[in-house]
């Protein structure tokens, strides 16, 4: 009976839940780093996020957001019903076409690439960018990017 210690491996499950959980955590850094292209190894939270951000609820969650930006816009809504960054009311108005040809795509059969997607999040979540009053930017031009990308 030797002495050897055998190490056990962790189990394929446990890495995908910390992969899956560190990609929750880690969302907008990993929404960066696929926006401009960086590859996910298979196993890692980067190949988790990209997996959830690419899948049908989170493209139906992207559209129905900027549905609702297109539909504020349109009311002219300069402040939001419920607390959130107010939108920049003419640049929506002045993308409302981009907009819908994006949720068009989010809402086609056929898969869509990650760094859309991405860019689309970020985009969302960027209180200082182009789609909000208080931001800077260029909203088609970042539109029209994650159009390509998808």
């Amino acid at each position: 009976m030797g002495g050897r210690v055998v190490q056990r491996q962790p189990r394929p499950q446990r890495h995908r839940l910390r992969a899956r959980l560190t990609a929750r955590l880690r969302a907008r850094s990993l929404d960066r780093q696929l926006a401009v292209g960086v590859a996910a190894a298979a196993g890692s939270p980067l190949a988790a996020h990209r997996h959830r951000i690419t899948s049908t609820p989170e493209r139906q969650a992207i559209a129905h957001a900027l549905s609702i930006a297109v539909s504020d816009a349109r009311r002219g809504a300069s402040l939001p019903p419920v607390p959130r960054t107010p939108l920049d009311i003419r640049a929506v108005t002045a993308a409302q076409a981009l907009i819908e040809r994006l949720i068009q795509r989010l809402h086609a059969p056929g898969p869509v690439c990650e760094r859309g997607m991405a860019r689309l999040r970020l985009l969302l979540s960027d209180g200082s960018g182009p789609l909000y009053r208080c931001g800077s930017g260029d909203l088609p031009g970042r539109l029209g990017a994650a159009l390509a990308e998808l």
